[in-house]
């Protein structure tokens, strides 16, 4: 037995040293991978962690970190947790935890970790970059400006973060002198032609434009294709004079604004818009139409705007008068930060149709398909029918709906869904009528400056009365033609889709195709439309 005890005394020993070797070389190691990370290695660090059984809360700290600076914020959250919960202590692992939880668009984890770590984060310019980025998230302009300012007075490293957004919240605190003055150092730091750059130069483009004097200009001209000119409905004979119902027409469009007046809280402008049309057989349907606007907005909070909005058209078809228009809108903006923006509108408008009514229909007997009362007649209606009258479009409406814009986070894609009520009071029964409008647009940036535009949309039109108009297909010579019951009903579908490429600062070409779908129970107002068109637009700012 004496003599096997130096062999098991020794085995003791090692058993004793193992923790102790193992503990050394797992400093060692921790050591190792603290370097890699200060130097910027952190591929490096984390595979060197890997290596590591089961890791102490310094190295699932210094596991966060790394995910953070390679933007690996799912894996960073999750190390960075285990670390908190194993060592709440840890200095700065709430600052690098809120930082992670800002990225994941967790926004009140965000905002608890970062309000934890002011205590003992304080002296890390990161924690006032981010600090200042929930403020911003918050529309809290004033704060986020001065959190961003500190930041990148107290280290280069956030820049030109800190800098660019710091120019966003002074431009939303009313404070343009610093918030060009913000944008110009992003311009100076960025090599030309950078994303930071170019989206420095394009905030600092718009704050300009946003000043109290400044005024813009568009101009489009383009060329169409339109299969159904005339909203010919199937089985529609074409007036005398027209061959067909489809044409090439040029169009253009003008617009003009001046925002004559801007204070701390106040903004209004004037604006006119022109669109004219010339087709080349058709050209009873070219069309002029002038729209001169009013507007005043007046911000009621960091995130809240109220625009109040006066437009006066006319239109001319044919070179004669067609329409005038007054409409009276206004317009709640609310800025939610990540969860979008939304836009509460109400409209009033009044509609005076400016052509003559259609005349009178002689009247018929009274039974369907029996002969009128004139031998000569082309055809009658059922008596009591007065088409003058009822025809009568003139009138005033109401409507009212919501639009929600959010960004989804890929190709600088923003998505827009919204709803419209519209109610329309014409003096003839024809045309009065409710609707429910529902609609869905996309808007993506795509690379080599191409953006694409969707629209489609859904809108129930149930009319108050039945039509007086009947169905081509029942309309013989000299007898009276029958007319349906049911109150009108339209369906009408749209389907757009917009391709646009900037070819300079103020050149854009634009290729177009809308698809419409009318459907109805009275067969004249049922037709589709299918419209191709490109286009090229010059835009001037001051």
């Amino acid at each position: 037995m004496r003599a096997r005890l130096p062999g098991v005394a020794a085995i003791a020993a090692l058993l004793l040293l193992f923790p102790l070797v193992a503990a050394a070389q797992g400093d060692l190691t921790g050591s190792r991978a603290t370097a890699l990370e200060r130097s910027g290695r952190c591929s490096e660090a984390l595979d060197l962690l890997a290596g590591v059984g089961e890791p102490t809360a310094a190295q699932r700290f210094l596991r966060g970190r790394c995910h953070v600076q390679l933007s690996q914020y799912p894996a960073a959250e999750s190390e960075l947790q285990m670390a908190r919960e194993a060592d709440p202590g840890l200095a700065h692992v709430d600052l690098y935890y809120g930082m992670a939880a800002f990225h994941l668009g967790d926004i009140p984890a965000a905002d608890a970790a970062i309000a934890k770590a002011r205590t003992g984060s304080a002296d890390r310019a990161e924690l006032h970059l981010y600090d200042g980025l929930l403020a911003l998230q918050r529309q809290e302009n004033a704060n986020a400006a001065a959190s961003l300012d500190r930041a990148r007075a107290m280290s280069s490293t956030v820049e030109p973060t800190a800098s660019y957004y710091a120019g966003l919240a002074f431009a939303g605190a009313d404070d343009a002198q610093r918030a060009v003055e913000a944008l110009d150092r992003v311009i100076a730091m960025e090599p030309p032609g950078s994303v930071w750059a170019d989206e420095a130069r394009k905030a600092k483009e718009r704050l300009e434009a946003t000043e109290s004097g400044a005024w813009w200009a568009w101009a489009k001209a383009g060329i169409e294709y339109d299969d159904n000119v005339v909203l010919r409905s199937q089985g529609t004979l074409l007036p005398d004079g027209i061959s067909g119902s489809h044409d090439m027409r040029y169009v253009w469009m003008m617009h003009a604004g001046y925002e004559f007046l801007r204070e701390q809280d106040w903004s209004a402008g004037v604006a006119m818009t022109y669109y004219g049309s010339a087709l080349n057989d058709l050209d009873e349907f070219n069309q002029h139409n002038p729209v001169l606007s009013l507007w005043a907005d007046r911000r009621l909070a960091d995130p809240t705007t109220l625009r109040l909005r006066y437009d006066l058209g006319h239109t001319w078809i044919d070179s004669k008068p067609f329409l005038h228009a007054n409409t009276l809108t206004s317009t709640l903006f609310h800025e939610w930060g990540t969860p979008g923006r939304s836009e509460l509108v109400a409209s009033i408008y009044d509609y005076n149709y400016l052509y003559s009514s259609d005349g009178e229909i002689p009247d018929g007997r009274g039974q369907a398909f029996s002969s009128c009362l004139g031998s000569g007649t082309l055809f009658c209606s059922p008596p009591g029918v007065q088409e003058g009258q009822d025809r009568n479009q003139d009138g005033w409406g109401v409507s009212a709906g919501v639009d929600h814009s959010i960004p989804l986070g890929f190709s600088e894609t923003e998505l827009t869904f919204g709803y419209r009520y519209d109610r329309y009071s014409s003096r003839g029964s024809e045309y009065s009528y409710q609707a429910h409008e529902f609609r869905i647009e996309t808007d993506t940036r795509l690379p080599w400056e191409f953006q694409l535009r969707t629209l489609a949309s859904y809108t129930l039109r149930p009319y108050r009365n039945n039509s007086s108009f009947p169905d081509p297909q029942d309309v013989f010579y000299n007898l009276e033609y029958p007319l349906q019951n049911e109150n009108r009903r339209d369906d009408a579908w749209y389907f757009g889709v917009e391709l646009e490429k900037k070819l300079t600062d103020q050149f854009s070409a634009e290729i177009a195709y809308r698809y419409i779908k009318n459907h109805s129970n009275v067969a004249v107002f049922d037709y589709d439309r299918e419209i191709l068109g490109v286009y090229v637009t010059y835009r001037l700012e001051e």
